[in-house]
């Protein structure tokens, strides 16, 4: 299966002069785990609910007051539309993360998750669980005629 099969193209992105608050009150209202942090020039860079909680915690400062820009991630880690779900999940194996931002060219088109791909991996092996039972049963249908 293919990256833009499984893919989120409605991506939360805040600006690099936002603030941790800012992105925590759009991960909330949106139900997202993370924001893309764009540039002029497209994502610069990604912040994930555990980034938002580290920044609280370690910081003692109210989330408006910290930067975007000091927690996220960067550069960003990405993969094209057109990749297999399975070279997605290495690089998120290589680059030790559980999202990647897909990306067209020079666009962002979307995001894939770990859990994106777990979802995808859950409903082919129904599947194959099913084909499996029918198959049985045929072959028992079969025997008895």
């Amino acid at each position: 299966m293919r990256v833009d099969e499984i893919m989120t193209e409605d991506v939360a992105t805040v600006g690099l002069n936002s603030s941790v608050a800012d992105c925590a009150r759009l991960m909330l209202n949106r139900g997202a785990g993370s924001v893309v942090v764009r540039t002029e020039g497209g994502p610069a860079g990604i912040v994930t609910e555990s980034d938002v909680l580290r920044a609280g915690v370690a910081s003692g400062k109210p989330l408006a007051e910290i930067p975007t820009r000091a927690i996220m991630s960067h550069p960003i880690k990405w993969v094209r539309p057109d990749s297999t779900t399975r070279v997605a999940a290495q690089k998120m194996r290589d680059g030790r993360v559980k999202k990647l931002v897909v990306v067209d060219g020079a666009e962002m088109v979307g995001i894939v998750t770990a859990t994106d791909i777990a979802f995808h991996i859950s409903d082919v092996a129904r599947g194959v669980g099913e084909m499996m039972e029918l198959k049985s049963k045929w072959e028992s249908d079969r025997r008895f005629r």
